[in-house]
């Protein structure tokens, strides 16, 4: 009979850039080598459960052709020759270029330009310490989040939203702009949990017919950046059907009456000529969001994908403050909980020294900055 060996456990978080962070349980097989990953069990959002990258993320850990030491490039650039250096030796040398260069143009003609991946804050965020003490030009983050997370700010007044763990506690499920059965399993653990326990409907709108609009009960597929011209026609059809919770929106939110007033004639058919859905598809989810307290909008970076992603993402969150569904367990909008946890980030970046008259440059921008 085969005997299992004693495998020791540690618990860790995961080190991607993906909103989620989940809780990790890891094999240590010894001190240099881990086995599999697993979600953890007893943090109530992982539940369990990994994204398959993460479980074997051994793979990638102890894979032959990761790179373990500094290269410097030898010969010609693209010839693909490269000797080993010691990291000590390639840090100077980096250094040295730096120095030259600002004694040469000044500190603000360095431009230190990153993105995430695989990183956590100090990982991330520690470059821009060194970006301030040096007074190095300023990069503003325009890959990603920059349009929804406006747009989400503008009716929220932070980055926060229902407890993703209370879609286990909802009627109604719409999954929009994002694919979570491959970017973020987490999110149908908490779904199909609530399609389980309560009968949940689970409803997915995106531009094509993704992997989780497949496992869900309606799939809305609309043309790409028509978003607000849906989210427009269902909250006409809330107001027109007297489903929309007045009582609520004049509790807690800004000008319901201007809002009703403005969405007078943005009617289903005005929607469908926009969207490119049948007036009964749109009339259809109006009707089920109508009839649902509970209704959880997980809305995702698909928003980011379009030039009018911030009003889309406005649209598409202001329907739950026009059916009162944040009032409810299990209802609501959720984007990013980021503003939830309000880190002090002076150590990692250099807040204490940050000078704002040194410019800062869109990232996206790159080649209009490097070309001039």
């Amino acid at each position: 009979m085969n005997i299992r060996p004693e495998i020791k456990t540690a618990h860790s978080v995961c080190p991607h850039d993906c909103p989620s962070a989940c809780a990790l349980e890891v094999e240590v097989l010894d001190e240099h080598t881990i086995g599999r990953v697993y979600g953890a069990k007893q943090n109530t959002y992982t539940a369990g459960v990994v994204c398959a990258k993460v479980a074997r993320y051994a793979e990638r850990v102890h894979h032959p052709n990761r790179l373990t030491h500094a290269l410097k490039r030898k010969g010609a650039k693209g010839s693909g020759t490269w000797q080993e250096i010691a990291i000590e030796d390639a840090l100077d040398e980096v250094a040295e270029q730096l120095l030259k260069i600002e004694a040469r143009h000044g500190a603000d003609a360095i431009w230190p330009y990153y993105y995430a991946g695989t990183m956590g804050l100090v990982m991330r965020d520690g470059i821009n310490r060194l970006r301030h003490v040096k007074g190095y030009s300023g990069m503003y983050d325009t890959f990603c989040v920059s349009l929804p997370w406006s747009g989400y700010i503008a009716g929220t007044g932070k980055l926060a939203g229902a407890d993703p763990r209370e879609m286990a506690k909802s009627d109604l499920i719409i999954i929009w702009g994002t694919n979570p059965v491959h970017t973020q399993v987490n999110v149908m653990t908490h779904a199909i949990r609530g399609r389980k326990e309560r009968g949940a409907k689970i409803v997915c709108v995106d531009v094509y017919e993704t992997s989780t609009m497949k496992q869900a009960d309606v799939g809305v597929v609309l043309r790409p950046g028509t978003d607000g011209a849906l989210a427009c026609a269902l909250m006409h059809i809330l107001f027109r059907d007297d489903t929309a919770d007045r009582a609520y929106m004049a509790k807690y939110t800004d000008d319901p009456v201007g809002l009703e007033a403005q969405l007078k004639d943005k009617t289903p058919e005005w929607a469908a000529s926009i969207t490119g859905l049948k007036v009964e598809q749109i009339e259809d989810l109006a009707r089920m969001i109508g009839a649902t307290d509970r209704t959880y909008f997980r809305l995702g970076y698909g928003f980011a994908r379009q030039r009018n992603g911030s009003a889309n993402m406005h649209a598409a969150l202001s329907i739950a403050a026009v059916k009162g569904c944040w009032q409810h367990e299990g209802g609501g909008a959720f984007h990013n909980n980021g503003g939830i946890y309000h880190w002090n980030k002076t150590l990692i970046e250099g807040l204490d020294v940050k000078d704002a008259s040194v410019r800062w440059m869109d990232q996206s921008q790159i080649g209009r900055v490097l070309t001039g």
